[in-house]
């Protein structure tokens, strides 16, 4: 015979659906919502069950206490409050925040702060239902609006930026989202943003931008690199011309265009591309615009490519 199985009451069964789906956190209201009676609840509190982590928010004891739990209980605490900024950052797995610690969070004008000690909040009068997604349980700003908070508040959005574009997002939907944040924007991070999206839109990194990195990696490696290489197939077809390239190595630095890498035919035709020069034995480093800024960090993905082909040359 087969153990026969405990049904749990529908509001414990429902509780814990809401631990397990909010990083071992729920609301006072959803807990209600539920069916848990005030009563109850104490009761859960009073044997250490659950434990009250901050006004209006409560924790699941033994649950892991993770920095996404609490992510959760700082928008739990507040209505209508979504993570933001560099923490929203991190959630997204943008470059250059998987070790942002401080928590963010942005509320609609008028909204009543509850959160946590430690949160930073602000307020926006041009937040909306449309500013909003989840993540991993998460009620997050989507990336538009996260990169402006970002440049608010003095971050790296440009990196940010590009890690964005990375992932093939729409750069129809950042624009429109940039403009209509424009409006009353007072630092003026909705206009810079797109301007940095112009940037990327068609146009290259300077010329002299990449002369000045090929001095670099001359120095540092004593290995000279050459403007422009044309890289053909075995029928003559041109597959790629490299803005940098070291072709004993087969070593290439390529600027990366976003206005040939958005709709999905574009990403078909760069994996086919990329899969081309791969079996032609090219090691390529791609180059994006925030790295006018971090040439060092530019100079060491090459070095590492450089040392790559070194080894597999024997």
């Amino acid at each position: 015979m087969t153990p026969k199985q405990i049904e749990l009451p529908p509001a414990t069964e429902t509780a814990a659906s809401l631990f397990a789906h909010q990083h071992g956190s729920a609301t006072d209201k959803q807990l209600r919502d539920a069916g848990f009676s005030w009563e109850k609840q104490q009761r859960m509190l009073a044997n250490n069950l659950w434990r009250r982590a901050s006004p209006g928010v409560i924790a699941l004891v033994g649950a892991p206490s993770t920095w996404h739990q609490d992510a959760m209980m700082s928008t739990l605490a507040t209505r209508g409050a979504l993570l933001s900024s560099a923490a929203a950052a991190r959630l997204c797995a943008l470059d250059g925040f998987a070790d942002a610690k401080t928590l963010q969070i942005v509320i609609p004008m008028g909204g009543h702060d509850r959160s946590p000690a430690g949160v930073e909040v602000r307020w926006s009068r041009r937040l909306t239902t449309a500013d909003k997604y989840v993540v991993n349980g998460i009620p997050v700003t989507t990336l538009p609006v996260t990169l402006i908070h970002l440049h608010a508040d003095g971050l790296a959005a440009e990196k940010a930026l590009d890690s964005v574009l990375r992932q093939h997002k729409p750069t129809q939907w950042l624009r429109q989202t940039f403009d209509r944040w424009r409006i009353g924007d007072r630092k003026g991070s909705a206009t810079q943003m797109l301007q940095l999206l112009d940037d990327r839109m068609g146009q290259r990194l300077p010329r002299s931008w990449f002369q000045r990195l090929s001095h670099r990696i001359f120095d540092a490696e004593c290995i000279h690199f050459v403007d422009e290489w044309p890289v053909h197939d075995g029928s003559g077809t041109l597959i790629a011309e490299l803005d940098l390239a070291n072709v004993d190595l087969k070593v290439g630095v390529e600027c990366q265009s976003i206005e040939f890498h958005t709709s999905p035919a574009d990403v078909a035709r760069g994996v086919r591309r990329s899969r081309a020069l791969r079996k032609l034995g090219w090691d390529i480093v791609e180059i994006w615009w925030s790295d006018l800024e971090r040439m060092d960090d530019a100079l060491a993905d090459i070095r590492f490519a450089l040392a790559r082909a070194r080894k597999l040359q024997g």
